[in-house]
């Protein structure tokens, strides 16, 4: 973890952790954030409509940009966000935006690319789904597609010059053309350079999640929490 990363995760366990100490005292309330249910409308209803640059994880105007153009309703909604952030993933968004608001025009080339990506409305955005496509495609085993995700991501062409070869000869071999895996291959070249982990996304997009339910639920709580943590970092 970078330096930035960690000071920032360690100031949002101590934002948390006194706002639900101030949530113990006030109200006599004992909340375990890891039952919380990531589909609350009260919070989702704060995440699109609050302007504040008070939660840890969205603190940039750059995200609300991101929140305002996609209006988060779900939990996949705000992994994809930080999922996108990056200035290689952010080409994805509109693509991603359109066929969330447009499911009924997003065409597949497979069944295999609806079963992995109907929940990213078929936009590639974890390595995960980089694995699953090449496994399944090809036959090639999940801990060796994992390897390959890897070569993708560090440009190793002398590696993926010989698992090229393999992937699209399985790719046949499960009865599909040889242009198909081929095309296939170049795409999977090209969205795998960008991807992320999923659970790292899922990961941040719970602190969001968790920081926006607080704010909910209990604001003069957050508020109060929040306040002497910021001042200490002055």
């Amino acid at each position: 973890m970078k330096v930035k990363e960690r000071i920032e995760f360690d100031l949002l366990g101590s934002i948390i952790n006194k706002c639900l100490c101030l949530i113990k005292k006030n109200h006599g309330v004992d909340i375990d954030i890891d039952m919380l249910p990531t589909d609350d409308p009260l919070v989702y209803e704060l995440i699109n409509t609050d302007t504040s640059l008070d939660v840890f994880g969205l603190d940039a105007p750059e995200y609300h940009e991101l929140i305002s153009r996609m209006s988060p309703t779900e939990f996949r909604h705000l992994a994809a966000i930080h999922s996108m952030y990056s200035q290689w993933m952010r080409e994805k968004y509109s693509f991603y935006i359109k066929n969330k608001d447009n499911p009924e025009t997003i065409v597949y080339e497979s069944n295999i690319e609806d079963e992995v990506l109907a929940q990213t409305y078929g936009v590639v955005l974890y390595i995960d789904q980089i694995v699953e496509i090449i496994h399944r495609y090809s036959g090639i085993p999940k801990d060796i597609s994992a390897k390959i995700a890897i070569y993708i991501r560090k440009i190793m062409k002398r590696e993926l010059s010989i698992w090229k070869s393999v992937f699209v000869v399985g790719t046949q071999k499960k009865g599909f053309t040889e242009i198909f895996a081929e095309a296939s291959w170049a795409c999977i070249i090209i969205d795998g350079k960008t991807t992320t982990y999923r659970y790292k996304a899922e990961g941040e997009a719970m602190k969001t999640y968790v920081c926006y339910w607080l704010k909910a639920y209990y604001p003069n709580e957050y508020e109060e929490a929040l306040i002497p943590v910021i001042d200490s970092t002055l």
